[in-house]
């Protein structure tokens, strides 16, 4: 193994980006003492945590308008084998027949679960509305956030709950699976929706900030946010943004606290194709408008990148400086001129390979014919 392997693979620091940045200076051998007394005294306030407190807050977004998904949601995080948690359940501009059956649902709730489970209703705002006031109920020393169509495995909270012990301050982030569903009739005209395929793990298990820089390559149940995010750095989800307010918080969360990686797959986000979803509530000229808020924000502020960023800079800038010398030819006219140009080249040989393909179906049909 060389060294720039060992450096492109580090090891997750045991605390926040934050709190590491903060040792480092600490303990630096010519440090002003009265500089480093005032870090040490932040690092002590950020402190640990209250174990006194549920290990999770799990936020649930609902509108009452899938209930039987609702139903399936409910189930997952009452049947998880860690069950350190508490559940608030945010009713987000739902219809008076929405909130009744919602009400229902928690009815028939197992009591140990049941009695663990806040209803909150929230009218107006955009969808970071709900989790900002999910976030303010939140007694856990980490939060998580999950909607009310998609499924988690029954360790999910375990898994979150084993790297925190390891990792406390960090954005704690597992795998998931994608999963197509659409809404349907049920018997009895019942809404309902079912499967249209079988879940696929496509989402990347190495947490890459760079590409994360670049588009969402992490559903938002994939994270346990520590709790410090929101009441020490007093981080809130932005009520402006209309959607991708979950990448917003995956960017700002990771910069500040580093992400530890969980070599698990914990649940299955579901794709839905018909019916409403934030992908067809929301035109593309407001998901772009919302997607330059959020780059924006971090254009505009300073960040710490998490150790093996400065290889995978230096690769960028290498190719960057690479392709500037074929730049030339996409420069106006020149693209049209260059294209013409290999086109003299490979054109005779394409033309042959297609002439030569239909010569051989040809044949091989007038073979088959006589057999």
């Amino acid at each position: 193994m060389t060294d720039s392997t060992v450096i492109d693979t580090p090891v997750d620091p045991p605390e926040s980006n934050f709190v590491a940045m903060l040792d480092l200076m600490i303990a630096r051998e010519h440090v002003d003492p009265e500089f480093a007394r005032r870090l040490s005294a932040v690092r002590e306030y950020i402190g640990a945590p209250d174990e006194s407190s549920p290990f999770l807050t799990v936020v649930v977004r609902t509108q009452g308008k899938r209930l039987e998904s609702l139903k399936d949601a409910l189930l997952c995080l009452s049947a998880q084998t860690d069950q350190d948690f508490e559940v608030v359940l945010v009713a987000h501009n739902a219809l008076p027949e929405g909130l009744e059956g919602v009400g229902s649902i928690l009815e028939r709730q197992p009591d140990g679960f049941r009695e663990r489970v806040r209803l909150i209703e929230v009218s107006g705002g955009t969808r970071s509305r709900p989790l900002n006031v999910g976030v303010e109920a939140a007694n856990g020393r980490y939060i998580a956030f999950y909607d009310d169509d998609d499924l988690l495995f029954a360790h999910w909270v375990e898994e979150f709950h084993t790297a925190a012990r390891k990792h406390e301050g960090r954005l704690l982030r597992s795998t998931v699976a994608n999963q197509s569903v659409e809404p349907e009739v049920w018997s009895g005209g019942q809404a309902g929706f079912r499967s249209t395929s079988w879940p696929r793990a496509e989402h990347a298990q190495h947490f890459d900030q760079l590409k994360h820089m670049l588009v969402n390559h992490s559903p938002f149940m994939t994270f346990a946010f520590p709790a410090t995010l929101f009441t020490r750095y007093g981080m809130r989800f932005d009520e402006d943004l209309e959607v991708a307010e979950d990448w917003d918080m995956v960017l700002r969360g990771s910069l500040t606290a580093g992400v530890t990686e969980i070599a698990s797959l914990t649940a299955t986000y579901r794709r839905w194709s018909g019916g409403e979803s934030s992908y067809t509530a929301h035109t593309r000229e407001r998901w772009l408008a919302s997607e330059q808020r959020v780059i924006d924000k971090i254009e505009h502020a300073v960040f710490m990148l998490p150790p093996g960023s400065m290889n995978a800079i230096r690769e960028m800038v290498l190719y960057n400086e690479a392709l500037e010398g074929f730049r030339f030819l996409f420069a106006g006219n020149q693209l049209r001129r260059s294209v013409r140009w290999m086109w003299r080249i490979v054109g005779p040989a394409v033309h042959y390979a297609a002439t030569a393909r239909n010569r051989l179906r040809r044949m091989l049909g007038r073979t088959r014919r006589r057999g």
